[in-house]
């Protein structure tokens, strides 16, 4: 049975199925009893009501906007404001128990929705602010789903760019390339990462991290990290081993 998978098995799939990788990294970094074979029920089910909503007969990117409303209007998915740096904002089944998330564990539903529907979407990993574009023929629609599923000029990219991360250079066209799956799991868990980093739960960092090693094996800056949480942990024999 796919519960009983590691996620280190799961990223090795190809393609990775998206949404069952998020909820096996929530199992093991915090969810142990995590039952992956029910959320992954409740987001079928979910499509099933979405396709309703933005049926097959309508234009791609119409369909694209009917979803974005579907699911961050009509079923109350909505960004986190209040809390933005809470761990569960970043773990699928809080997301969809709570109905709440930030940019890239939003975007994560609405690619999994689109996909089960026929909606052709992508991940746009924009600095600071993760949205999602859908393509038809030689258009592109953009939308944001921390801020109810909007419809995105390339101004309103360029914004967002500025208003997350100060930058204040010229967009840069290839911020809007659509990423792949294990770059989406890798930015989540790197936002985990920090978050944890952040308040000093060192051991969960650590956790993140050695999960972050089996996506991006080849990522040196991974090793390092890890060594001197080891270090902060007193374990010296595995820091060293890392740092050396």
């Amino acid at each position: 049975m796919m519960d009983s998978w590691s996620f280190a098995e799961e990223v090795k799939l190809t393609p990775i199925n998206l949404p069952r990788a998020a909820l096996q990294f929530a199992r093991e970094l915090a969810y142990p009893y995590l039952d992956v074979s029910a959320y992954m029920t409740q987001l079928r089910i979910l499509a099933e009501t979405a396709y309703y909503a933005a049926p097959a007969g309508q234009p791609p990117l119409v369909r694209a906007e009917l979803l974005a409303k579907f699911l961050f209007q009509d079923q109350g998915f909505r960004g986190d404001t209040a809390d933005y740096g809470n761990p569960r904002n970043s773990f699928l089944n809080d997301v969809l128990d709570r109905r709440i998330g930030i940019p890239i564990s939003l975007s994560l539903l609405y690619l999994a929705i689109a996909e089960r529907i026929g909606i052709t979407a992508f991940g746009v990993g924009l600095p600071g602010h993760f949205i999602v574009g859908v393509q038809n023929d030689d258009q592109v629609a953009y939308f944001d789903p921390f801020h109810r599923g909007q419809r995105l000029t390339l101004a309103d990219c360029a914004q967002l760019v500025r208003q997350t991360t100060g930058y204040d250079g010229a967009f840069q066209p290839e911020w809007l390339k659509p990423v792949t799956n294990e770059q989406i799991l890798a930015r989540m868990l790197n936002n985990l990462r920090l978050i944890y980093v952040g308040r000093n739960l060192w051991s969960q960092a650590l956790a993140v991290l050695k999960l972050l090693r089996q996506i991006q094996p080849d990522v040196p800056q991974y090793e390092r990290d890890m060594g001197l949480i080891y270090l902060r942990l007193g374990e010296i024999r595995q820091a060293a081993f890392l740092l050396e």
